[in-house]
């Protein structure tokens, strides 16, 4: 089965409103409800009505992503830092070391790697061995360095 595809704006968006509390149930009522006035009074970080008229335009692709996941069309280096901070409360130089083109010293418990690795878009590839703890550790590297090695 193929995931929706979400731009890298309306995944901050709605991963933004599921890590501060709302429910995906809720999220997706005040979509249905092109209800951004509640969006934006749950939290200020974006204007929501940008994610209503996401929604507009593709109702069920947006409504499915929130429900079962989706992958990212094209995510950046900071993009991946942000939703690794929106996910799973990861710090940069704390969880993991960030360059311009690779994530290292990452580790996830065998769910994280499942909710995040089909997060990521084609121009990353995520490689991960388990640990003898039963967590995994991950290198996430941009397609152009992976080439190079």
């Amino acid at each position: 089965m193929t995931r929706p595809a979400l731009s890298q704006w309306d995944a901050f968006m709605v991963e933004t409103l599921l890590a501060k509390g709302m429910s995906q149930q809720t999220l997706i009522q005040h979509i249905q409800n092109e209800n951004a006035d509640a969006l934006n009074a749950y939290d200020q970080t974006f204007n929501y009505s940008d994610l209503i008229q996401t929604a507009k335009k593709a109702p069920k692709i947006l409504l499915e992503a929130i429900e079962t996941g989706y992958t990212i069309k094209f995510v950046s280096n900071f993009g991946i830092k942000r939703l690794l901070g929106l996910k799973f409360g990861f710090e940069d130089g704390v969880d993991y070391h960030m360059s311009e083109t690779r994530f290292d010293n990452l580790t996830l418990t065998e769910n994280q790697l499942h909710v995040f690795q089909p997060m990521l878009s084609p121009n990353w590839k995520l490689f991960s061995e388990k640990n003898k703890q039963d967590k995994y550790e991950v290198a996430i590297i941009h397609a152009t360095a992976v080439e190079q090695v």
